[in-house]
């Protein structure tokens, strides 16, 4: 199910080798203002939609003068519109913004347009590890153990910390992570070759341990700061965000390697505007704007020319042992065995904890 990505892949972007930044769009491939009067973006609700607002919608989109429209729901709802959509001549998004697996999935329906690099000038400087034929790498984060640093004498560099006696009772994961959950459980038992058996079974012994089972990830900062649990396995970027909220936490990098995350964006194959789609997805690529999301939300940038601060990078970056140490999913295997991972967790693991 997985490999690992090479340091190459990710040095420039990741490590904090970075290009001065390029601003602004290549003037030869702007769209002219007129013609986009209006681009209707599919998303995620508060945070992410205000920050595509600040980061994109007003300093470019409307500088261009342009307009956005967001249709806020959750990523089942803008999945389940795209394919319900997908006969209509003209459907309801331009973009769509989804996680890198749920955007694989929902790409093999159909639905989407193939990335038109011309009309994306910017993709051309993305991580080359992060491409995909059919939309952009946004931007990536990656799975770390979360912990409470009072409770520990040494950082828990490793999820197998969760099958220790002492720790009974202090763990904790997030429902709506089981499939990663479960991935990284796999590496954590020594499997970097898409065994997610291996996983399985690693979770059945950690199971035995009492661990707890929260419905959000919201939910699990809520238990670390209340003390409740003293670990969990989460997003650096989420960890970056409880920390600077006064959650009492810090995170180690695991040492059996880390699961990457990718937020894309992608233009619908019956978009209203097709054109304003990709112009949307350019502006997604301004390093400003990737500068502004590594600002507030803690994720590391998709863009080689989104030079960052010498202390943000530190923070939201990766060294390069930790680089080497990133796995590449494998998503047409791990979309595969999701409704069986999902039974397993849903019937096996979580129930009585």
């Amino acid at each position: 199910m997985s490999h690992p990505i090479t340091r190459r892949t990710f040095l420039k972007a990741a490590s904090g080798l970075l290009v001065a930044p390029s601003l602004g769009f290549d003037p030869r491939m702007a769209l002219a203002a007129d013609a986009c009067p209006n681009v209707v973006v599919g998303t995620w609700g508060g945070d992410y939609l205000n920050l595509l607002e600040q980061n994109i919608g007003k300093p470019i989109i409307a500088a261009e003068g342009g307009r956005v429209t967001y249709d806020s729901a959750d990523q089942i709802g803008r999945m389940t519109k795209l394919r319900a959509e997908k006969m209509s001549r003209h459907g309801s998004l331009d973009v769509a913004c989804l996680a890198d697996i749920d955007m694989f999935d929902v790409n093999r329906s159909g639905v989407l347009e193939p990335l038109d690099t011309k009309l994306v000038p910017n993709s051309a400087r993305t991580i080359e590890a992060l491409r995909r034929p059919y939309s952009i790498p946004h931007i990536f984060s990656a799975m770390v153990i979360v912990y409470n640093p009072d409770k520990f004498q040494a950082k828990p560099d490793s999820l197998a910390v969760a099958l220790d006696p002492k720790l009974k009772g202090r763990v904790g994961f997030s429902d709506i992570l089981y499939n990663f959950n479960v991935l990284q459980a796999s590496l954590a038992a020594g499997q970097h070759n898409g065994d997610t058996a291996a996983g399985i079974q690693f979770l059945r012994e950690a199971r035995k341990q009492q661990p707890k089972v929260y419905p959000s990830n919201e939910a699990v900062a809520a238990a670390l700061k209340s003390g409740e649990i003293w670990l969990t396995c989460m997003w650096k970027a989420r960890a970056l965000q409880w920390k600077k909220g006064g959650v009492p936490v810090d995170y180690a990098f695991p040492k059996e390697g880390g699961v990457p995350v990718t937020f894309e964006a992608a233009v619908a194959k019956n978009a209203p505007s097709r054109a304003c789609g990709f112009n949307y997805l350019n502006a997604m690529l301004d390093p400003r704007s990737q500068v502004g999301f590594a600002e507030t939300m803690g994720y590391a940038p998709t863009v080689t020319d989104a030079s960052l601060p010498p202390t943000l990078q530190q923070s939201v970056g990766f060294t390069n042992a930790e680089l080497d140490r990133l796995v590449k999913v494998d998503y047409a295997r791990f979309t595969a065995e999701k409704p069986a991972l999902l039974d397993f967790w849903n019937k096996e693991f979580k129930p009585g904890l």
